[in-house]
């Protein structure tokens, strides 16, 4: 018997975790499928690929094939592991756009708008710029400058001046819009998960208990009433109960996948899967929403890439310069420099991140190609097309059926073609001084609208920014309220990415961990 029990030691649930436990009186039990964070490649910023790789500590969710991109199916990935995915992400760190926030107040979640959480973000950060009006300083969370020093990030920025787009050193700050080099959770040449900051300072507090490997079956309910969690352990089932609340912080794919173990979801679903349904909540896994990204490949003429640095001798170096420096490339995250631009000029606020990449890259997880080059994205931030998690069997172990959906909507078309337009109008800048010599992927023959909307079923990936399935509002398909309560069930809330009504135009590793110290002020007001 705890009072609080936490399902998922990912982004947010390290947050509530440390924040529900802070006072003595409370017991807290935090649930986490995955191991502990004690693999080396986690805390090492460059390693990202290698935990990637790993069947122990990802997920590996696959998405169905997507119709409307030639039936490509997309790679999931999902951190597996204390810290979540802030243990296997890119460490880069954007809040999103503050009209973003207030976007979700005005759709009637009152206490979400941007000067409503801005104060979370700043009671957590502790940034290596100090305190204002927009940062905070002194909190658990590092937020650092981006440490690289290849001179690609430079002339990346230098040609996004010349073709019209501002130069911008914080796009946290004031304004958004912009280009120049991310902020990372980078501390002292490490990783700085949501784990490493809010979870393991304080993994000795008597009324914290952290259970890992343990796999979640379901939320055991007594009538309307959340009392407790069954999971599962080395094959030997065990049931909690709650005092106080449950939350699920599991993230956007197992959230609502748990619910629906659960009985609690879209009675249809429930009933195609062999689930009986016990509380009908029609908008559990839908609303997914998720960052399209074109990526564009071009080869350089000169060894300043990261090309080759994964063969011998040159990965012995790396491992060296790392772990007995914490130094060199493998300290840093090597996706610096990005921005926030408009496609058209008319536009209130960017519709598309750019991320860059000093290295002729095919996949995260694939080894590098031989030719030195530079990778380059773009990707659609708020997009209209939404898809669908659901259960495919009762089986807790069975991973759910996602369908993202993507390019259903038409409105999402044009915005991807005037993206690949303005990326190639970004490398063949005059910044670049002939160090560019090919387009490597898709090539200079895809020209058309036509010829491009063939292409991006094999010039896309995702950003691996999942959100909405268990969206926040009080219409007939939201999930949780205003205070993160699910719709018509006492004593249980989700905190997450999932609970996030419209995709934010940036990154979401922060918001989730916002999230999650939102909820826990919330949560301890209500049990006070």
């Amino acid at each position: 018997m705890y009072d609080y029990i936490i399902i998922g030691g990912g982004s947010a649930g390290c947050v509530l975790a440390n924040r529900l436990s802070k006072d003595a009186k409370n017991t807290v039990l935090l649930l986490e499928a995955g191991p502990k964070d004690n693999h080396p490649m986690i805390h090492m910023p460059g390693g990202c690929a290698e935990v990637l790789k790993s069947n122990k500590l990802n997920w590996k969710f696959e998405s169905t094939a997507q119709k409307h991109l030639g039936g490509v199916k997309y790679e999931i990935p999902r951190g597996r592991t204390l810290g979540g995915s802030s243990s296997a992400n890119g460490m880069v760190y954007i809040r999103g756009h503050s009209t973003d926030y207030d976007d979700w107040a005005a759709a009637g979640n009152e206490g979400w708008a941007y000067q409503d959480v801005l104060p979370y973000f700043r009671r957590f950060e502790d940034q290596v710029r100090g305190s204002d009006d927009f940062h905070g300083a002194g909190g658990e969370l590092f937020v650092g400058e981006a440490p690289s020093d290849n001179p690609l990030f430079d002339i990346f920025i230098n040609a996004g001046v010349e073709i019209g787009i501002p130069a911008n050193n914080d796009f946290n700050g004031a304004e958004q819009e912009g280009i120049g080099r991310f902020q990372a959770t980078i501390k002292d040449g490490k990783r700085w998960s949501s784990a490493a900051a809010f979870l393991t300072p304080i993994m000795d507090r008597p009324n914290l208990t952290v259970q890992c490997n343990a796999n979640v079956d379901n939320i055991i309910l007594e009538g309307n009433k959340a009392v407790g969690v069954a999971y599962t352990l080395k094959k030997k089932k065990i049931e909690v109960r709650a005092n106080k609340e449950i939350v699920i912080a599991a993230g956007t794919i197992k959230s609502p996948h748990i619910l629906q173990l659960s009985g609690i979801g879209d009675e249809a679903d429930l009933k195609a899967a062999g689930i009986a349904c016990k509380i009908k909540l029609p908008g559990v896994g839908k609303n997914l929403q998720e960052h399209l990204d074109i990526i564009m490949r071009y080869a350089i003429n000169e060894p300043l890439s990261l090309n080759g640095i994964d063969k011998f001798p040159h990965n012995v170096k790396v491992a060296w310069d790392y772990f007995v420096h914490k130094k060199g490339v493998g300290s840093f995250n090597n996706i610096e420099g990005g921005g926030f631009i408009k496609t058209k000029p008319e536009l209130t606020r960017p519709d598309v991140q750019l991320h860059f990449v000093p290295c002729n890259m095919t996949g995260l997880t694939d080894g590098l190609p031989k030719q030195h080059g530079v990778t380059v994205h773009a990707c659609n931030l708020r997009p209209y097309s939404k898809g669908t998690i659901k259960p495919l069997s009762a089986d807790p172990l069975a991973k759910p059926e996602v369908d993202f959906n993507f390019m259903s909507d038409e409105r999402d078309w044009p915005i991807m073609i005037d993206s690949f337009r303005l990326l190639r109008k970004l490398m063949a800048a005059k910044a670049w001084n002939g160090l560019v010599t090919e387009e490597i992927q898709p090539g200079i023959q895809i020209e058309s609208d036509e010829d491009i909307k063939k292409a991006l079923g094999q010039t896309t990936e995702t950003v691996y920014h999942p959100v909405g399935t268990c969206k926040m509002g009080d219409d007939d398909m939201a999930v949780v309220d205003s205070q993160l309560r699910v719709h018509g069930i006492e004593g249980l809330r989700v905190a997450d990415a999932s609970i996030i009504p419209t995709l934010i135009g940036g990154n979401t590793n922060a918001p989730a961990m916002m999230i999650g110290d939102k909820c826990s002020d919330m949560m301890l007001k209500a049990n006070a």
